[in-house]
C-alpha cells in the first residue's frame, strides 16, 4: 500500500518524509482503528483512509512537529475509525440546526491571556475527547475550520459548533479556576 501512497506524492522530498510517516505512525494508528472498530481488515482500511487524508493536506503539514503529526494522524484515524464504526451501525447523525448562535471562526477567544498554556492545557485535558481535539487541530497546530472538517471528516459547521462548545466550557472552567 505505501508504494501507491507514494505515486502520489510528486517529489522525492515528499516520498521519503511519507515513507517516514508511515513506517513511524500506522501500527500505532492500526491499535487505534482497531480498538474502535473490533474488525481487522476495518481497521486497516481505517488506517488508509487516514493516510489518504494526509496525502491530500500533505504541504500544509509540513511544518508540523514529529509530536503534533502524530497527535494529528491519530485524531484523523480514530475519527475515520468512528466514521466507519457509526456507518456499520447505520448511525445517523443529527443535522446542526445552521439558525444557531454561530458567531464565526476561533480567532476570538484568548484563553492564553488568563492562564499559563501548561496550565491552559491542563483543562484542556479535562475536556471530552471530541472537543479537546478540535482546540488542539485549531489552536495548537493551527488548522483551519475548513482543514480541521476535513481532517475530522466532519462538516464545517459541526467543527465550528464543537469548537464554540469548547469555549464555552473553557470559559466556564476558567470561571470557577478565577474563583478559587
Amino acid at each position: 500500500m505505501l508504494l501507491l501512497f507514494l505515486s502520489m506524492l510528486e517529489t522525492p522530498d515528499e516520498k521519503q518524509r511519507f515513507a517516514e510517516l508511515y513506517e513511524a505512525n500506522r501500527h500505532r494508528m492500526f491499535g487505534v482503528a482497531q480498538g474502535i472498530l473490533h474488525d481487522e481488515y476495518l481497521a486497516e482500511d481505517a488506517v488508509n483512509q487516514a493516510f489518504l487524508k494526509l496525502i491530500r493536506r500533505f504541504n500544509k503539514c509540513e511544518d508540523f512537529t514529529r509530536d503534533q503529526m502524530r497527535n494529528y494522524l491519530v485524531i484523523v484515524v480514530r475519527n475515520t475509525a468512528i466514521d466507519m464504526y457509526n456507518d456499520r451501525r447505520k448511525i445517523t447523525e443529527v443535522p446542526f440546526d445552521e439558525g444557531s448562535e454561530m458567531d464565526g471562526g476561533y480567532e476570538d477567544g484568548d484563553f492564553g491571556a488568563q492562564l499559563e498554556y501548561g496550565e491552559l492545557l491542563e483543562l484542556v485535558e479535562q475536556l471530552p475527547e471530541i472537543y479537546g481535539e478540535a482546540l488542539y487541530l485549531a489552536y495548537h497546530l493551527g488548522l483551519t475550520a475548513n482543514e480541521i472538517a476535513g481532517a475530522l471528516n466532519l462538516s464545517v459547521s459541526a467543527v465550528k459548533l464543537r469548537l464554540m462548545r469548547a469555549r464555552a466550557k473553557l470559559r466556564a472552567m476558567l470561571e470557577g479556576v478565577d474563583e478559587q
